[in-house]
């Protein structure tokens, strides 16, 4: 709260969630996450896009099914196409953390046939497929296929998602 710097506070909750993330075990990992979650939520708010992205990847380690509205939110409003991306990548980064597969598919279902649906960036929409599919135990695309942005398999595979996550209750 001291400091006026934008980046430095960004880079400082970074790695403070970071860090987080590998004391899991710690009996004060919920208490700070949760201390950590509303500052993250205000530096959120900064117009640069490489700031924003850094606090929604932060998310994804420390957030909790509270904080996995905002990143569905982000997911599909936000205006840069890699903050789009990381805020899915970090709802299946939260699977791996503190939010359980079940909530988070009970939270994103909707959000993730409407994000991909939506996506015109053809790597974000990889991204949120790849995410999907982990969140919801399924494969509908290969990493590879997703770096190398190859559009073909990642539109096919986005039709496979959509068609599955359409038929789930």
């Amino acid at each position: 709260d001291k400091s006026e710097d934008e980046e430095e506070k960004v880079n400082l909750a970074y790695l403070m969630a970071e860090n987080l993330s590998k004391m899991k075990h710690r009996d004060f990992y919920i208490d700070f996450c949760d201390r950590l979650n509303p500052i993250l939520a205000l530096l959120l708010a900064t117009k640069d896009s490489k700031l924003r992205r850094k606090v929604i990847i932060a998310f994804g380690w420390v957030g909790s099914d509270r904080e996995a509205d905002i990143l569905s939110n982000r997911m599909l409003t936000d205006e840069d196409e890699l903050c789009r991306a990381w805020s899915a990548s970090s709802l299946m980064q939260m699977s791996y953390h503190r939010v359980g597969k079940k909530i988070l598919q009970e939270k994103t279902k909707d959000v993730f046939i409407d994000a991909i649906t939506v996506e015109k960036d053809i790597y974000a929409k990889g991204i949120k497929i790849e995410a999907a599919q982990t969140i919801f135990d399924k494969k509908w695309i290969s990493s590879s296929a997703v770096e190398n942005i190859c559009s073909e398999k990642i539109e096919k595979a986005g039709k496979s998602a959509i068609t599955f996550l359409n038929k789930i209750c």
